[in-house]
């Protein structure tokens, strides 16, 4: 398989460990459409050799960082318990590297009804992705499209 072929955009690949002929520990920053085992394919196809994944493990994504989450076993620990709560994070956390689109109340009852709705204002060019906020409120997440936000997400909050 062709690698120029495959429009896909990785930041950093470094070998971390080689433990043996057979095996190599690799660390990958991509971006989305970074399918790591298709990568990993394909660098062994690349390479005359099989290539494949034994072990993954997404160590960031967006605002999100493994480091800085909880266990299973803290979280199995805290369940059903108030102190869980305040590990949660709004949900404007994740949409922070969306831009927010301003919706009109009309467009916003149209949006929870999975209809595209009417922006106010947004820093957004058309076709970008954003997210809409209503009073104060995620609403939904979609594709600005002529002054108009088209859902892929409705939040029910």
């Amino acid at each position: 398989m062709d690698l120029a072929a495959r429009p896909l955009f990785v930041e950093d690949l470094t070998l971390i460990a080689r433990p043996d002929a057979d095996h190599a520990e690799l660390r990958m920053v991509c971006g989305k459409g970074g399918y790591v085992r298709s990568i990993a394919r394909d660098l062994g196809a690349a390479l005359g050799c099989l290539g494949h994944v034994l072990w993954l493990r997404r160590e960031w994504s967006g605002p999100f960082r493994a480091d800085e989450g909880l266990s299973l076993e803290q979280i199995e620990a805290l369940a059903r318990s108030p102190e869980l709560e305040a590990y949660l994070l709004p949900l404007e956390v994740g949409l922070a590297d969306l831009p927010e689109a301003l919706l009109a109340p009309e467009g916003a009852a149209r949006l929870k009804n999975g209809n595209p709705g009417r922006v106010l204002s947004t820093p957004a060019a058309p076709g970008d992705r954003v997210w809409g906020s209503y009073d104060g409120q995620p609403v939904a997440v979609g594709t600005y499209i002529g002054g108009e936000l088209h859902p892929s997400r409705v939040f029910n909050l």
